[in-house]
């Protein structure tokens, strides 16, 4: 079984980076970071069997909340993650659903972000959060 990791963000935008650290930071699973969530991911989850994908979210709850979310079974919340991508994840899995190219298996964490103006630097609570993820995905 083909298990991967898909990391979203913008490491320039401080918390907006979860995503890309999650994957940076986990150990036994395939990882990829990207910047943008454009239909390219459908082409990078092919073959896979298990598809993992860790973005940032604003949708209201304290920073460092992490939300799971399960596309095969209904459509991700588009307002929880509105970022700086040029296509969101919610598109790009909607895209994947109406040309049958979901993977067999695939869920979404969402790490609630804090601070997203520039700079590199993480808020504790987030990287906290960052943290306990990659280590859930390692120990699955």
């Amino acid at each position: 079984m083909k298990r991967l990791v898909i990391g979203l963000g913008n490491p320039y935008r401080r918390d907006d980076a979860a995503g890309l650290e999650v994957a940076r930071r986990v150990r036994t699973v395939e990882s990829h970071q990207r910047m943008t969530s454009s239909y390219e991911l459908i082409d990078l989850w092919e073959g896979a069997d298990d598809v993992i994908i860790v973005d940032a979210t604003r949708s209201g709850a304290p920073a460092g909340t992490v939300r799971h979310f399960h596309p095969l079974k209904e459509p991700l919340p588009n307002r929880a993650f509105s970022s700086t991508h040029a296509i969101g994840i919610a598109e790009t899995i909607e895209m994947a659903r109406q040309l049958e190219r979901l993977p067999p298996q695939i869920v979404v964490y969402g790490i609630e972000t804090g601070d997203i103006t520039a700079g590199t630097t993480m808020s504790p609570v987030v990287e906290e959060a960052v943290m306990r993820v990659a280590k859930e995905i390692d120990d699955a």
